[in-house]
């Protein structure tokens, strides 16, 4: 299997609030490092390249979402094989900041969190992760020769920098699209719309056939946000978003934004949506478009592994990109917005923060990247870890799209990491206007007025790219 590129986790959905009461007298000093970190080091050898203190307990904080977590129990044995006389614990949970942000204040914290919900950001601000340089020079956990970067897939060490250094590390490799039955298509003889016209005349179509068009999750209307970003991207190029990302004057009214965001709305207006949609939470909405009560719905790369036993045998689980806005637009309708997701940070403060970074190293191994994807019909940034395993119909169709984009793959916009309040902002102005209660235009007059309130508050760090 031939990947260029990857695509986008739920954690750009999901970046919650920030950890603003961390602020108050629990940081490190010395930018990224700390006493403790440094104090942790063992001698470093071949086997043991990162200095982990062998008999030092271990504990890794697992996101118990799409992915599930028994997908962690290899890397844990792994960890558990290299170092016997260590007691590894697994704690898993949804609501990060609920759970540890108190332990943060506390210092209290896992040795390595798979961060969904964190703001990474506030918590580099405030020098309470480590780098992982060393971590990318360190050797292969099981490739001869090479170091763990060398391994990874083109870009996917580049990504999890703030200044110029880098905190965190993505490990599955993904996309958002549009999901849909290709089943049901060939039932009807439907064909996937290239074109927002054709999407729109489409729906009519599904309409008169009886089923609803389209439904998302509509309780996190960040999931809507992508395929609009993405949408905008396709129509102005890859200017629009960095212009976003870096906050500049009307970025959020260009022409392209507005009629991306407008295109979306024209799909409530027009009755488009399955009933009731915008009060659904994810498992709701992707259970009833896995029943075939609605025949397109957003979302990223976990959907298969997240729907289980409710997605029919015969489903043909199919994603596309999401449709251009014209022939005009500048890039091809096979751009998609994809990458490296899945954050992990190893905390300051942890007690045994060089095992954080020796899972991670294991975690990056071939031998695990390959099993998680066996498991979780997954793609990781390890580079043909996936290579030979008989793909899901999901799966193999998300490779397919991948390699048709080829080089026409935009990394998801950094709005989420670098400015997680204005991200919420942005998911409300979308459920207003999947409510029908503003427009595409308001919609994006709205985003950009908090914008501007971000790119004027001297409290807020800014970042470029």
């Amino acid at each position: 299997m031939t990947i260029d590129h990857e695509g986008i986790g739920r954690r750009s959905f999901l970046v919650g609030s920030a950890l603003s009461f961390l602020a108050a007298g629990c940081a490190t000093s010395g930018g990224g490092t700390s006493p403790r970190a440094s104090s942790s080091l063992a001698p470093t050898s071949t086997a043991n390249p990162l200095g982990v203190e062998p008999a030092a307990p271990l504990e890794f904080y697992n996101f118990d979402g799409g992915f599930g977590k028994e997908w962690t129990k290899l890397p844990l044995d792994l960890y558990r094989k290299a170092y016997p006389g260590a007691q590894v614990k697994l704690t898993s949970g949804q609501e990060l900041q609920k759970q540890l942000a108190p332990r943060f204040v506390q210092g209290d914290v896992p040795d390595l969190i798979e961060n969904v919900g964190l703001d990474t950001a506030a918590l580099v601000r405030q020098n309470q992760v480590l780098t992982l340089e060393d971590l990318l020079a360190a050797p292969s956990f099981d490739v001869p020769g090479k170091t763990v970067e060398q391994t990874l897939l083109p870009g996917a060490g580049k990504t999890g920098f703030f200044d110029g250094k880098k905190y965190a590390q993505p490990y599955s490799y993904g996309m958002s699209g549009i999901w849909f039955s290709k089943t049901l298509f060939e039932k009807h003889g439907w064909t996937y719309p290239k074109t927002w016209e054709e999407m729109l005349a489409l729906c009519s179509e599904i309409q008169k056939a009886g089923l609803a068009p389209w439904t998302y999750q509509g309780q996190y209307p960040g999931y809507l946000v992508n395929p609009i970003l993405a949408t905008a991207t396709k129509a102005g190029g890859g200017a629009v978003g960095a212009a976003v990302d870096n906050l500049e004057p009307n970025a959020w009214t260009h022409p392209a934004l507005v009629e991306a965001a407008s295109r979306y709305h024209e799909i409530a207006a027009k009755g488009y949506l399955l009933k009731g949609t915008t009060g659904l939470s994810h498992t709701q909405a992707q259970t009833y478009w896995a029943e075939g009560k609605a025949v397109f719905i957003p979302c990223g790369s976990w959907l298969e592994n997240e729907l289980g036993e409710l997605l029919p045998a015969d489903f043909g689980m199919s994603v596309a990109p999401e449709p251009s806005l014209s022939a005009g637009d500048a890039l091809p309708f096979e751009t998609i917005m994809g990458g490296p997701a899945g954050e992990l940070i190893v905390p300051a403060k942890a007690k045994n923060p060089q095992g954080g970074k020796e899972l991670l190293r294991i975690l990056l191994s071939q031998q695990n990247a390959r099993a998680f994807s066996k498991l979780t019909n997954s793609l990781t940034v390890v580079a043909g870890a996936a290579d030979g395993l008989e793909l899901s119909h999901a799966l193999g169709s998300m490779r397919d799209v991948i390699n048709a984009a080829g080089q026409n793959v935009y990394p998801n916009w950094m709005l989420g990491s670098w400015y997680p309040k204005l991200l919420r902002e942005v998911e409300n102005a979308t459920a207003a206007m999947m409510s029908k209660e503003i427009d595409g235009k308001a919609w994006a007059t709205r985003i950009q007025k908090a914008a501007d309130a971000v790119a004027k508050d001297n409290k807020i760090k800014k970042y470029k790219r």
